[in-house]
This record gives C-alpha cells, structure tokens and sequence, in this order.
C-alpha cells in the first residue's frame, strides 16, 4: 500500500491489527488516500471502518483525486460516491463504524455495507468505470482500492481483505 502522491509517517499508526489514519483536507480531492494495486479485472475489497466525530472516510476505487467512485462514512451517514464525486444519497445517520465491501466484476462496481449487529445491505447506486483509465482520462494511471481520511480526527481501518474475484457477501 501507498499514499497518493506523499507519504507522512506522521499520520499513520499500526497496532491491534488495526492501522489509524489522521484525517487531512475536507474532501477526497485534498487528501493522500492510502492505495493499493491489484491485478485482475474482476475483484472484491473489504474493510472495517470507524470514525472519529467530524472524520469522512471510506473505501474507493482511486483513479486520481477527481475519479474516483466508492462507499463512504460520514457524520452525515453511509453514501456511495460516484466518480464525478456526486454522492446521491445517504443512509445510517450518526453511524460511526461500518463494514464495507466493494466488488468490481469486470468494471461494473457493487457496494455493500454492514453496520455492526446487522445483515450485509446492497446500496441502492452501483456504478460502471470503462472509463476510468488512461486513454479517457490520461495520466497512465490505473483503478486502485484504497482508504482514505478527511475532515477532523482519524479513521480506524480494521480486517482489510481482497479476494481475486467477484464475490458479494452471501
């Protein structure tokens, strides 16, 4: 794993099978989201997340700062963010800790999430990336899972998981 764009060994810490994240920048696109490469075109990423009070965090597939579409948390809930950075909706207001999980089959993206005590849920948005790569949007660059924390506080990242297929929560 690596930070877009900077590395500050001041803003993360590991420990309890757990890495902490302080939080930088108010949105995705001011802060160094922590990534990861994967091969494949067909895969699922999954993490546990819980927040500090005034803290976004969430689990994207990262392009740059501008593209990139994933599940997120917030003080205003759990939303899925598009790849424009459109956040349609939210559900779970004042929900401070979740499970994610994202399944790309093939460039066509699933979210789901699971509060604790609770089922797995399906979002209501899904997303679609074909276009999500170098010859639309230069840069030669590639789709990659990552996590990342804005806002105040720090984001706890727990369970990191990655399965080489396509694989929704049963």
């Amino acid at each position: 794993m690596g930070f877009w764009h900077e590395f500050n060994s001041t803003r993360f810490t590991t420990g309890n099978s757990a890495l902490t994240l302080q939080a930088r920048g108010q949105s995705l696109a001011d802060t160094a989201a922590l990534t990861t490469p994967v091969g494949g075109h067909s895969y699922t990423v999954e993490v546990d997340i819980e927040t500090a009070p005034g803290c976004e965090s969430g689990l994207m597939l990262f392009y740059d700062p501008g593209h990139a579409t994933g599940i997120l948390l917030s003080p205003e809930g759990i939303g899925v963010r598009l790849a424009n950075g459109y956040v349609p909706s939210r559900q779970g207001k004042g929900a401070t800790r979740a499970t994610f999980r994202v399944v790309n089959d093939r460039q066509e993206i699933d979210f789901y999430y699971r509060l604790p005590g609770q089922p797995w849920r399906k979002t209501q948005e899904s997303a679609e990336i074909s276009g999500m790569q170098h010859n639309v949007l230069g840069g030669f660059l590639d789709v990659r899972p990552a996590v990342y924390a804005c806002g105040s506080g720090a984001a706890t990242f727990r369970g990191f998981r990655y399965w080489p297929k396509a694989q929704a929560p049963a």
